[in-house]
């Protein structure tokens, strides 16, 4: 008597090993897991950031020695190259829309402040959206909204699942997530 397996007896565990992972597919649902990484990222990235500028502005701030660049203007400065709200953003008026994907920290990138001009940020690279683009008619960018009140900020992401915290984040915008000095600004 021959020892192994028929190919029917194959198929069947094939079978059985595709419908166990069908269904644990099902229930761990993977899109989730990575939309709620990628939110977690958003809001880590925002953070971050908003201690990196606090900094900037807490040295400027001490020292003479480093002139302060801010906005000269009402501006919302998107993480990607835009000149007009992206889908899925409200819009408002009175500010410039501008933006671009450049991560440099010398005032050219996202964020239009020159942060490595400051010795106590510890930036080398802003951060962009794990998206940094438009799906399904909404775009998932970084924002810097910035008046010409030199510490008047807030940054903004549009996070994809996580609605807990763009409703409860002290913001006035219940579809961004926010965070910075002044979070009513957008």
């Amino acid at each position: 008597m021959k020892k192994g397996f028929t190919l029917i007896e194959l198929l069947i565990v094939l079978a059985l090993i595709s419908i166990l992972a069908g269904i644990l597919i099902v229930v761990i649902k993977p899109q989730e897991i990575f939309r709620r990484a990628r939110d977690t990222q958003r809001k880590s990235d925002l953070i971050n950031l908003q201690r990196v500028i606090d900094t900037y502005l807490a040295d400027v701030t001490q020292n003479p020695n480093i002139s302060i660049t801010w906005c000269p203007s009402p501006i919302i400065s998107f993480s990607s190259s835009m000149t007009a709200f992206p889908l899925g953003w409200p819009t408002i008026s009175g500010y410039i829309v501008t933006g671009t994907n450049s991560i440099a920290i010398n005032g050219t990138g996202w964020v239009g402040v020159n942060l490595g001009s400051s010795t106590l940020v510890n930036l080398s690279a802003l951060p962009l959206d794990p998206i940094n683009r438009t799906i399904s008619g909404i775009g998932y960018f970084y924002a810097f909204v910035c008046t010409s009140n030199v510490g008047e900020y807030e940054l903004d992401a549009k996070l994809e699942g996580d609605t807990n915290s763009m409703q409860n984040d002290g913001g006035n915008q219940n579809t961004l997530y926010e965070v910075g000095a002044n979070k009513n600004l957008y």
